[in-house]
């Protein structure tokens, strides 16, 4: 959840005027290529203003009748109720889609009690290719479904594919082999209701290609990612020269154990070396999997089948497993495996599924390795290395993507060299599918649900399905949805919302404040009897992304409104204003933001640039 930033709030006296903020605070951005972090400050000043005169005279009288809500949406107490589908895939002992079951076949369980299934639908990929039509693109943002239209046959949800290359962790040729088959699985899946993006990651996120359903561009963007290098090669060159050593130390010295061995100078400086490896390793993984995050911030607020379809070599699970685990081999000194506790990053893979599973996002994952046989010797070691040593390492490897698919509901595609293959059981996967609701009575907070869902009559059936489901507060919702602006665009904008950005003015040396102007028509709040007074609420979000993909931290304010009732025929057809300054850099800006009525509960979105030059 975002904390608000520090800052004064002051109100003013005038009745037409909500109040003054004054807010500062400093945002570190994500690192750069360079691997240094950019940060920049921010300084949001924010008047509230509405375009209608002072006139709280004593003329002014109270109506007689009770006040009625004003403006807005019409809205009734009663309790929000929500209706969650879970996707799930089934599969017989072949592998093959079971499409014959009902509503009847499955068992839902949440939070140890039994869901009835309001809601059923099975989709497959048939019925995307009947609905690739010019048409299609209509459904790609679908209102929510409700209640009362349990029954109703569904459409298929709109499907967006994120392709992601880890380059950091990736070796160039097993990269350039995965990528080669990858362009056949965009040609035979990118239609509408399915966009793709291109992302990839080399020290650094870059969106290669936004989501589109164009095939040639997806195509283009992924060919060009065969010219980078990329970071993995470095790391295992690092990686050969420790097992050398210890391979020398071996032919030199033979077998030495117990104290004698920890006193060597052989010892104490190789072991150094796998710690100083293994601290590498840590924080490459920490960056690796940041940028994962940043991904799925991007996408949280998007509505469809998401999916990631995450393309490496593989993350250490545990860094410096082979190592540890040869070094002991090597001393005899297993004391020293008490090191891969030290190491072990498995809460960094449990946290990111786990924000997946909030986002509503599925891992299919791709070893890039293809079919490795750890205990053969490659041809750059002097002698034959550590069978089970490098079993062990190349599980650790592997795990972390069997991890990310199986925690997501998805697919791991590793240890094979028939990627074609797998890329067409993930075809399959994403386009056949059923869809299973049921209702909840939504609680107003975010909270984890644990679900269960199971065929009692058919034990044969493989089931898969995202085992968690997050409900999550409409300030959540609409905070997802504002880090999705930064990135693309959003068209859902009900209280007609404007932004727009003025000319930069000097502030300091380095930094040039920027105004900004939001504003929406007073009749799009609801505004409520308080005293002789009409009151309506608003909370606004706000952020900012530059051109190099760094973001700032999301902003809450919340506003008032107040209007003597005597005055509301005049205002009614005027704009609420909000003028703010960012304090910012020279560079680009994409500025994000959110508006919701906090009585109806609705929300507008809209986005606006901005641009700094040394010369402003």
């Amino acid at each position: 959840m975002m904390t608000p930033s520090p800052g004064l709030l002051t109100r003013s006296p005038r009745a037409l005027v909500g109040h003054e903020t004054c807010i500062a605070f400093h945002v570190t951005l994500g690192s750069g290529g360079d691997g240094v972090h950019r940060t920049f400050e921010l300084l949001l000043i924010a008047a509230v203003l509405i375009a209608t005169p002072s006139a709280s005279s004593a003329d002014s009288k109270t109506p007689e009748s009770k006040p009625e809500p004003i403006g807005g949406l019409s809205f009734v107490n009663e309790l929000e109720v929500t209706v969650v589908n879970i996707l799930a895939h089934v599969t017989d002992k072949g592998d093959n889609p079971v499409t014959d079951l009902t509503a009847e076949d499955f068992r839902i369980v949440q939070d140890g009690e039994v869901k009835p299934v309001t809601n059923f639908q099975l989709f497959t990929e048939e019925q995307f290719r009947q609905r690739a039509t010019p048409d299609a693109a209509e459904i790609l943002s679908p209102p929510e479904p409700v209640v009362e239209e349990a029954e109703s046959v569904l459409e298929p949800r709109p499907v967006f594919i994120v392709l992601y290359v880890d380059h950091e962790n990736l070796r160039p040729l097993d990269r350039n082999r995965v990528l080669r088959v990858a362009q056949e699985f965009v040609r035979d899946n990118l239609r509408p209701p399915v966009q793709m993006m291109v992302a990839s990651y080399d020290k650094s996120l870059d969106i290669v290609q936004p989501f589109t359903d164009d095939p040639r561009a997806v195509i283009d963007a992924l060919r060009a990612q065969r010219e980078v290098t990329g970071g993995r090669p470095e790391r295992e060159s690092a990686r050969h020269e420790v097992t050398e050593l210890l391979q020398r130390y071996i032919e030199e010295e033979g077998t030495v154990s117990g104290q004698g061995a920890r006193e060597t100078r052989e010892y104490q400086d190789i072991f150094g070396r796998i710690v100083a490896y293994a601290n590498e390793e840590v924080s490459s993984l920490q960056f690796s999997i940041d940028a994962l995050r940043e991904v799925l911030g991007f996408i949280s607020g998007m509505t469809g089948k998401k999916s990631i379809l995450y393309v490496s070599n593989g993350l250490p699970m545990v860094p410096g497993t082979e190592l540890f685990t040869t070094f002991a081999n090597t001393f005899q000194d297993y004391s020293i495996l008490n090191q891969l506790t030290r190491f072990d990053r498995s809460r960094l893979f449990e946290a990111l599924t786990s924000s997946a599973n909030a986002q509503d996002v599925t891992f299919y994952t791709i070893g890039a390795g293809g079919l490795e046989v750890a205990s053969l010797s490659g041809a750059e070691y002097r002698s034959p290395t550590d069978a089970s040593a490098a079993m062990l390492g190349s599980k650790s490897y592997l795990d972390s993507l069997r991890f990310m698919a199986e925690r997501t509901g998805g697919i791991a595609v590793v240890n094979t060299n028939d990627f074609e293959a797998g890329l067409v059981t993930i075809q399959r996967d994403i386009h056949t599918y059923y869809s299973l609701g049921y209702t909840l009575t939504a609680g107003g907070a975010d909270k984890i649900h644990r679900i269960e869902v199971t065929l009692p009559d058919h034990p044969d059936y493989k089931l898969r399905y995202r085992r968690q489901f997050v409900e999550k507060s409409m300030e959540t919702r609409v905070q997802e949805k504002v880090v999705t602006g930064l990135m693309f665009e959003l068209a859902d904008n009900p209280m007609d919302v404007k932004l727009d950005t003025g000319a930069p003015a000097p502030a300091t040396e380095d930094r040039w404040t920027v105004p900004i102007h939001l504003s929406f028509p007073l009749n799009t709040v609801a505004l409520l009897p308080e005293g002789e007074d009409y009151v309506g609420r608003v909370t606004l979000f706000i952020a900012a992304r530059d051109a190099k993909g760094g973001k700032s931290d999301l902003v809450r304010q919340e506003h008032e409104v107040r209007i003597p009732a005597g005055d509301y025929e005049r205002a009614r057809n005027e704009r609420f204003g909000i003028d703010a300054s960012l304090l910012m850099g020279a560079g680009s800006f994409r500025i994000a933001v959110g508006l919701m009525d906090q009585v109806t509960r609705q929300t507008s979105y809209c986005i606006a640039r901005a641009t700094v030059s040394q010369g402003s």
